[in-house]
């Protein structure tokens, strides 16, 4: 009887353990051993903002808070998450608040602002983007769909309006917080709905690339920093922006 007593204990304390867990990883979308981005560094053409992100339960992302840097001093802001259940909402500097719909995934279902922004997934995997904007005419609104094709874990195109957006990978490398594509949705919603195995390197539209993405890391594998370069087609110099980061 106590064998069993103390089995059953265990049993318990386990499953428990497995919940947290995976309750814990379903916001946080960081395959290098739950660490989480402290800081982050942007700049471009002279200006930018220095982030400090703070988390709460379950490593969920309870605030943002940047300052500019260089030609951006004197500037600030912050957004602050306030979660009910999987959802919450986003205040930011000027008190403008909207809410966001998730689930127990951590994916976005909807996002609620001028433009609402719906999201549909096939398991992990994002299928489509709806985008509904109000219009003076009728019908007096319009959707506009966004669809994702993928391949063995990784984003392979993207559609709309019937232009194509090719994305290519560095397959030695596995996609995390850092990267380009998750970064961008981050400093929006503070979590990315496009979560891909490979780290991007490239996009491409009608075999012409648009984006570059070069990187470093540090000694545990993380991204420190990224460089985004857009090509502006030899009518001026590419852009270029970076993005460095430290980590709790």
């Amino acid at each position: 009887m106590k064998t069993m007593h103390l089995a059953t204990i265990a049993s318990i304390l386990f499953f428990s353990a497995l919940l947290t867990a995976c309750k814990k990883s379903s916001s946080n979308n960081n395959p290098f051993g739950g660490s989480k981005i402290a800081t982050i560094d942007y700049t471009h053409n002279g200006g930018g903002r220095h982030y400090s992100l703070f988390y709460g339960a379950y490593n969920n992302l309870d605030s943002m808070h940047w300052t500019g840097i260089g030609t951006s001093s004197g500037s600030s802001g912050y957004k602050k998450f306030s979660y009910f259940g999987t959802s919450f909402n986003i205040k930011d500097e000027t008190f403008f608040t909207y809410t966001v719909y998730a689930n127990s995934n951590g994916q976005l279902l909807k996002v609620l602002v001028a433009d609402t922004l719906g999201f549909s997934y096939d398991g992990d995997q994002i299928r489509q983007m709806q985008e509904y904007t109000r219009t003076a005419t009728y019908p007096f609104y319009k959707y506009v769909t966004t669809y994702y094709y993928w391949k063995d874990g990784d984003l392979t195109s993207s559609t709309v309006d019937n232009v194509s957006t090719n994305y290519e990978y560095d397959l030695t490398k596995y996609g995390q917080p850092g990267d380009a594509i998750r970064m961008s949705e981050f400093l929006l919603y503070g979590r990315s709905y496009i979560k891909t195995i490979h780290l991007p390197s490239q996009l491409s539209k009608n075999g012409v690339w648009t984006e570059k993405y070069l990187y470093q890391f540090d000694g545990n594998g993380r991204v420190s920093q990224m460089s985004k370069i857009s090509n502006n087609l030899g009518i001026t110099s590419d852009d270029t922006a970076t993005f460095g980061y430290t980590y709790y």
